[in-house]
């Protein structure tokens, strides 16, 4: 069954098949959509006559829109892969083209992502280890997506993913369709913009984002070390049921003003405070135009492991639980185990280097 050119792409049945440059994808099933466009899963016919899956997302052709969030999330991941070398946290692209009223992309077939994982859990958290080894692997995306001259502006546990299979410990980034360059094409900073309608999700907005300011690499990072207390914090973050964006601002500038409130309510029972609110306070002390030491930040997340007692290469709460297994081919080639870099090795250091390192005084905060 075609469905070339008789749908607008948001209610594709099973059994539709959608052809590419490659061949035929036919539609599994629906696996999320929004106001403008859907995701579903696929099957593909290989040429050695094996079927793979994968994931097809869609977006419906808008007179008045003036970006394609398609196109931007193409040219992210075109850029990525032609400098990959080894493994990394951004899906393949298989397949892309375009139909009378939608543009499509087929890519790497992920899992569920963090927050769906996160939301299965007891007391909707995880363990320690995992929430501290997944998020360090969030910002290793981040970090990557940075070095190509873009900002996501979107980052939370709903936009990452776990892999499938083989690549069950890998945690990937999706949804770059709010992304922005910040480098210019001779790869120097772009002079900030005087006002900037808000972008993002509330509860994970930075700050500049909040007060209509041009945001960098640093905004990012504010938004990552939201989604990472997220991640482990029990009671989660202390704005989530606040519905106002003036409220929410107001709550993230005063856990910074006030260390009982920060201690109690943003850390919560979170052990080490005290390098979480080292950290709080390095990004803080970033500016638009200011890099950022990443390494800074991957050595407080293994500090904090260290001090905690847990592991960052103990099993995640996904493999213990026995949700690992890969509902179908992936198409991938990403293997887990031939991922060497030195940032992620996930190797414990010994705690007095880690110590030593992280506990340096970075910057002068205001944060008290």
């Amino acid at each position: 069954m075609s469905a070339e050119a008789c749908d607008d792409g948001m209610s594709l049945k099973p059994g539709a098949v959608i052809t590419g440059n490659k061949g035929g994808y036919t539609i599994v099933k629906l696996l999320g959509e929004g106001g403008f466009g859907a995701v579903y899963r696929v099957q593909f016919t290989e040429k050695d006559g094996s079927v793979s899956e994968y994931a097809m997302k869609v977006e419906k052709k808008m007179e008045k829109r003036k970006h394609s969030k398609l196109k931007m999330e193409v040219a992210i991941l075109k850029l990525v892969c032609e400098e990959r070398k080894t493994g990394s946290h951004f899906t393949d692209i298989i397949d892309r083209g375009k139909k009378e009223h939608y543009f499509f992309l087929v890519m790497t077939l992920v899992g569920p992502s963090l927050d769906d994982m996160k939301r299965q859990r007891p007391h909707k958290v995880f363990s320690l280890a995992t929430g501290l080894g997944a998020g360090l692997q969030c910002l290793e995306a981040v970090e990557d997506l940075h070095k190509h001259g873009f900002i996501h502006r979107d980052l939370k546990p709903a936009n990452y993913a776990r892999g499938l299979g083989i690549q069950r410990r890998i945690v990937y980034l999706l949804d770059f369709g709010i992304a922005r360059r910040y480098l210019n094409d001779n790869e120097e900073l772009k002079t900030p913009r005087s006002a900037v309608p808000f972008k993002g999700t509330v509860r994970f907005a930075s700050r500049n984002c909040h007060r209509n300011k041009e945001m960098g690499p640093k905004d990012d990072c504010e938004s990552w070390f939201y989604l990472l207390l997220d991640l482990i914090v029990p009671v989660g973050l202390p704005w989530k049921k606040m519905a106002e964006r003036d409220d929410v601002l107001k709550c993230k500038d005063e856990i910074r003003e006030d260390s009982e409130k920060r201690n109690n309510t943003f850390f919560y029972r979170i052990p080490c405070k005290d390098y979480l609110t080292k950290m709080l306070q390095y990004i803080d002390s970033r500016g638009y135009t200011d890099k950022v030491d990443y390494e800074f930040l991957y050595d407080g997340i293994k500090a904090t492991a260290s001090k905690s007692g847990v592991k960052l290469d103990a099993p995640y709460d996904w493999e213990v639980e026995g949700s690992n297994s890969a509902t179908g081919k992936s198409g991938s080639k990403t293997n887990f185990s031939s991922i060497k870099s030195t940032k992620s090795s996930l190797k414990k250091a010994p705690t007095k280097t880690l110590k030593s390192k992280f506990t340096q005084s970075k910057t002068t905060s205001n944060t008290k």
